[in-house]
């Protein structure tokens, strides 16, 4: 069972528009490339998926939802349909990979353990 040292928590701020009612556009201020990136979260038959790299990854994954996704339900409540944006800020937690490949023996890429979601 990983200590609470082998684990990093991660803040993302995001802004969240509507677009339809099946459609969100979200903008990751903060994101892990280093600069603001726009993704677009939609309902597409029977679950939301999201246009960036990581929901790529595990849209296999039926229940599977990236931090784009999180944003997206966290702001609906309070967007309404407003064409206004609104701040939200999803904070995850890694665990750490230890393999040896990294500095101290430390994997680069950390392994999404848990996430939770904030509205700031």
């Amino acid at each position: 069972m990983p200590t609470e040292a082998e684990y990093e928590e991660r803040k993302f701020k995001m802004v969240v528009y509507r677009i339809s009612e099946t459609e969100f556009s979200v903008l990751s201020l903060n994101s892990t490339f280093g600069r603001v990136k726009q993704y677009v979260v939609k309902w597409v038959g029977y679950k939301w998926i999201c246009s960036c790299p990581d929901y790529a990854k595990h849209s296999e994954e039926i229940d599977y939802a990236c931090k784009h996704i999180e944003a997206m339900f966290k702001a609906v409540r309070k967007i309404g349909w407003s064409r206004d944006g609104i701040e939200v800020e999803v904070v995850r937690r890694y665990r750490q990979k230890f393999n040896g490949n990294g500095k101290n023996g430390r994997n680069v890429e950390p392994v999404k353990e848990d996430a939770t979601a904030e509205v700031t």
